[in-house]
């Protein structure tokens, strides 16, 4: 009987599986497997290269290997795990030799940074391009204009991506398909998007700052939008606006709306909206949307009943468009969402202590599928044990990569158990723990706080607070010595540069370290660093007067 083998596949194929692989496993597995795929790799001409959580080390290893023309895909970071990377990159290529380059990523990039890269882009390959800024540029800045006349440059870009900055948009029309603007100033009004990018077909903002027009002005704007997907998110838009432009774009077929506490009685109203989208959304297929606001009154399980029923009427069923709501008694916290709930972090509370109801007419297990970062503050035991009894038997959060928890002296094992049954710990990526313990409380459950870690045996990145600074190194001592080797990134609140010299000098099996503080030490910064470059640590690094991040080789 015959066995197959990658060995006999077309080259052509195997090229194919590369699409689908990783940055790391290509150059680290795929190319080691045997001559054959070593020069296969050689020759491949798609590479989509992305170092955003890359340890320094593999980083420097596979940049020998990067041919440019052979790149199609590029991100680089300069987040809290690969602080430096992109001055890294800029210094060990010319940008201008990607020519080939279809999408480009930076993330976290300095506002001189992202110049250069703007400068010697080539503006005939670039498909897709995002910019997430650290900082938002100055007012007076040359960065407005290098984006603007970039974007009239890229005729083939189809795809922007804009994070934590000021954009001009000047009356030309641009060719993006798809748009996402977060923590942006912009110029122009979001109408006049709407005028200027005549083709575009989706569009995300997020806590957006824009001119106002009169709404009166807007309803009579004869602008019919090809948009087809809209999300609005934070303090972006006030309610009125955000009808003038439904009313602009009837193609739509996708809505989200992640909304703010002052948000205006209309929008919890599920009859309102079934009669406006009847009326002016008949192609719409999806609504997803999260209200949620804090009241000074307590609510009855009639009261979140009648929230509720206008959503069980066969417009929201025959579409599918599943609605719960939640009252929380303890913080008197409301809140309505479609379900599976759209957004992707939230603040757990005890199910035991609210009140809810739903459209749906069976228990379903994807409610939380869209949540990838969870905080949970300690449930005692007594709401555990009524918890468990009305928790279903799947996992209620089963995508969580990152979940932020209190650990005080009632950490115990049946909350370990409890989030057991809540998370799938496979998943988590990164573990944020803030102790609020003193001495002999933390002496009482650090085997509790290994079997936590034990459990999270896929985490890379760990977290860690204490509410009693004095303690700090001690806590994290111990909590370091229990952790795997495949834990690279650490994050750590301190105190004063003491701190941080203490850390790094113990501490030298994490590929990154970051340091937060509100005290003053950014004038002993550079004497650390001196200090580490006499010892021979290669490293490099970002610093603020708030944070500093380090990014280590070997």
């Amino acid at each position: 009987m015959s066995t197959s083998s990658l060995h006999v596949l077309p080259t052509e194929l195997l090229h194919r599986i590369i699409d689908y692989i990783d940055t790391e496993t290509v150059f680290f597995s795929f190319r080691n497997v045997c001559k054959h795929f070593y020069t296969i790799v050689n020759t491949y001409n798609q590479y989509q290269l992305d170092f955003r959580l890359i340890t320094k080390p593999k980083f420097c290893f596979i940049r020998h290997f990067i041919q440019p023309e052979n790149v199609i895909s590029l991100v680089l970071s300069d987040g809290h795990k690969t602080s430096g990377q992109i001055k890294l990159f800029l210094s060990l290529f010319n940008i201008s030799l990607f020519t080939r380059l279809r999408s480009l990523t930076l993330i976290q990039v300095s506002e001189s940074d992202s110049i250069v890269y703007l400068q010697h882009i080539s503006t005939c390959s670039l498909v897709s391009l995002s910019i997430d800024y650290r900082n938002m540029p100055r007012p007076i800045t040359t960065t407005d204009d290098f984006l603007s006349t970039n974007l009239e440059k890229l005729r083939n870009l189809r795809k922007f991506e804009l994070s934590v900055s000021r954009l001009t948009i000047d009356n030309m029309q641009y060719p993006i398909q798809h748009m996402k603007l977060t923590e942006c100033i912009l110029n122009k009004s979001i109408f006049d998007i709407l005028l200027h990018f005549p083709h575009l077909e989706t569009l995300m903002v997020s806590s957006i700052s824009m001119p106002n027009i009169d709404e009166n002005l807007a309803t009579t704007m004869q602008i019919k939008s090809k948009l087809k997907s809209l999300t609005v998110e934070g303090y972006s838009l006030c309610m009125n606006m955000i009808i003038s432009i439904l009313l602009c774009t009837p193609s739509l077929i996708h809505f989200k709306l992640i909304a703010w506490p002052t948000m205006p009685e209309l929008s919890w109203s599920g009859r309102w909206w079934a009669e406006f989208f009847q009326k002016n959304l008949n192609q719409l297929k999806l609504f997803e949307f999260f209200f949620n606001k804090r009241i000074d009154y307590k609510e009855t399980k009639c009261d979140i009943e009648s929230i509720i029923a206008p959503f069980r009427t066969s417009f929201w069923l025959e579409k599918q468009w599943y609605v719960a709501c939640n009252y929380y008694k303890n913080t008197h916290k409301l809140e309505l969402y479609s379900i599976p709930i759209c957004k992707s972090n939230i603040s757990y509370e005890c199910t035991a202590n609210k009140i809810s109801s739903t459209n749906l007419t069976n228990d379903v297990p994807y409610i939380m599928d869209n949540v990838r970062s969870l905080s949970l503050d300690i449930i005692q035991s007594a709401a555990i044990i009524r918890d468990n009894n009305l928790l279903s038997n799947h996992t209620l959060f089963s995508r969580v990569n990152k979940l932020t928890l209190l650990i005080t002296n009632e950490f115990s094992n049946d909350f370990i158990d409890y989030l057991l049954k809540l998370i799938d710990f496979s998943q988590l990526y990164t573990l944020s723990l803030t102790l609020d313990l003193n001495q002999q409380s933390f002496q009482n459950i650090i085997k509790i706080i290994n079997n936590l870690l034990n459990e999270a045996y896929n985490v890379q990145s760990i977290k860690l607070r204490s509410s009693r600074p004095a303690y700090l190194i001690e806590y994290l001592q111990t909590i370091c010595s229990m952790l795997s080797n495949q834990v690279k990134h650490l994050t750590v609140y301190i105190q004063d540069a003491d701190e941080m010299q203490l850390i790094l000098n113990q501490f030298e099996n994490f590929s990154s370290i970051t340091f937060h503080s509100n005290m003053y030490w950014y004038s002993k910064f550079d004497n650390i660093a001196e200090e580490l470059r006499m010892k021979g640590r290669d490293f490099i690094y970002y610093n603020n007067r708030m944070y500093a991040s380090f990014w280590f080789g070997k």
